[in-house]
């Protein structure tokens, strides 16, 4: 008993459903040659019928190995269905003739042929559906693991950023107090160990930002640029007071939705200040449009943006040394990749230009100067900018 419930449960009946009306119908062929008299008998009667059997054995037999047990019972479900109902409707025709005088000859044979259009009906319909079943389960299998993954996201982010943060705020207090330390041994060693809880801090944060891109938070329908960059400016300057900033923007310069706006103002902000070897950091930055676009540009004197750090963002993929430095600088990838956006970097003899491109939501705002702004241009007015800052050429 068990043997034949693995069996109709493993879908197997199916093969042996096409096999049966496959025998059928050439055995009835075996037994009336008469069929096969003219093309038409032939066709209709008994190839017709043979090869549709095959063709329901043939789904059996190639879909039971490609797609599995499962899917097969699926389809089998289908052909039965198919079956049945195309034999009860060959019953009925055959006693709606005889009720009303006609005896069709071949009675059994002529409900088998309807029988045999139902399976392979059902099987049609069967593997659409089964096929359509399976990219179902696929996609909620995804979902289950996209969900599951965001989860761990969440607990991974929230230790990150809550737990570890509290831990080295406190690592940071006591590194404070060793880097005023009279002794200069001590000091030195208290002050490394203040940097290195400041980078900590840093990536903590950096991780916040990625969990508000992820979450899709802090996303306004509309927003002026440069009034971000101005008030964003106004607060770095007074955080980094040893650098020159330079900043350039117009009047008007609305933007879509862009996620952690002010974040990516302060991120190439930074980045261009806290990656500087001068003794005196310049940042240049400028918002222009053109007729589409609004471009932030941020520009410094520092030492470029490494090959092998430009090739990570170009690639796409991160790498496995030194993941943790960049991390601010994905976040500005994201964040303006999410908004439509495009980012560029370009080293030049003397530092960076990092140029943020995003669509425009006025489209009669145009540039101060009336033309489209292109890159070389604007590079010039940045150099300009950095020399200024010198007091004149070097």
């Amino acid at each position: 008993m068990s043997s034949l419930r693995r069996w109709l449960r493993d879908g197997r009946w199916l093969w042996a459903f096409g096999s049966g009306f496959f025998l059928w119908h050439f055995g009835h062929l075996l037994h009336h040659p008469s069929v096969l008299d003219t093309l038409s008998t032939a066709v209709f009667s008994v190839l017709g019928p043979i090869s549709a059997s095959g063709a329901v054995l043939a789904v059996g037999v190639a879909l039971g190995r490609q797609w599995g047990t499962a899917s097969l019972r699926h389809i089998g479900r289908w052909v039965a269905v198919g079956a049945v109902a195309s034999a009860f409707l060959g019953v009925l025709t055959v006693i709606y003739f005889r009720l009303n005088g006609v005896v069709l000859p071949e009675q059994a044979h002529f409900v088998s042929n309807v029988t045999t259009g139902g399976t392979v009906a059902g099987s049609l319909v069967g593997v659409y559906d089964a096929r359509a079943a399976r990219v179902s389960n696929r996609l909620r299998h995804e979902r289950r693991r996209v969900s599951l993954l965001n989860q761990r996201l969440h607990v991974l982010n929230r230790v990150l950023r809550h737990d570890l943060r509290n831990d080295v705020n406190v690592v940071h207090g006591y590194a404070s107090l060793l880097a005023d330390f009279p002794d200069p041994v001590v000091s030195e060693r208290g002050e490394i160990i203040r940097e290195k809880s400041e980078a900590l801090i840093s990536l903590s944060e950096r991780a916040r930002h990625l969990q508000q891109l992820l979450e899709g938070e802090q996303i306004d329908t509309e927003t002026d640029l440069g009034t971000v960059v101005s008030r964003r400016l106004e607060a770095f300057k007074r955080e980094y007071p040893a650098a020159k900033v330079n900043v350039d923007v117009p009047d008007r310069a609305p933007v879509g939705p862009v996620p952690l706006l002010g974040v990516v103002v302060e991120l190439l902000a930074e980045n261009a200040v806290i990656h500087n070897d001068r003794d005196e950091p310049l940042v240049s930055v400028r918002v222009r449009t053109d007729d589409d676009h609004v471009i932030l540009r941020v520009a410094d004197n520092g030492p470029g943006i490494p090959e092998t750090e430009r090739a990570v963002f170009e690639s796409g993929t991160e790498t496995p040394l030194r993941h943790s430095e960049g991390l601010g600088l994905w976040v500005v990838e994201w964040a303006v990749n999410e908004a439509g956006g495009d980012l560029d970097f370009r080293n030049r003899e003397v530092g960076t230009v990092v140029s943020v491109t995003l669509p425009r939501t006025d489209s009669e705002i145009r540039d101060d100067a009336g033309s489209v702004l292109d890159v070389t241009a604007d590079s010039d007015h940045l150099d300009a900018s950095l020399q200024s800052f010198r007091g004149g050429p070097e």
